[in-house]
């Protein structure tokens, strides 16, 4: 399921920390939770890509609308960069109250 469902008060936290208050599995309380997109998402050649890390080091003006993230990716030549965007509902679940990623 994705994480935004279970999710208030999903945003940003400098260029790759993404902060949000989960749902517990009682369904009934929710917990602060921080994951480092950084463990999770890649940049090649100018694109996010899940399963690779560290985007955020060849990126700038990276920002998130709803679960949208957006930044503008250094290209492999370097020097050139390219707008890019994905999805977080994607890849991240809530589990329990924690934000993860998924294999």
């Amino acid at each position: 399921m994705s994480f935004s469902k279970t999710s208030r008060n999903i945003r940003l936290q400098g260029d790759n920390i993404l902060v949000a208050q989960c749902e517990r599995a009682d369904g009934e309380s929710f917990a602060d939770s921080t994951l480092n997109l950084d463990t999770c998402l890649g940049n090649i050649d100018g694109s996010f890509k899940w399963g690779e890390r560290d985007y955020s080091l060849t990126a700038r003006n990276v920002s998130l609308q709803g679960t949208v993230l957006s930044g503008n990716l250094e290209r492999a030549s370097g020097g050139s960069y390219k707008n890019s965007s994905v999805n977080l509902d994607d890849r991240i679940e809530n589990h329990d109250g924690q934000l993860r990623c998924k294999a």
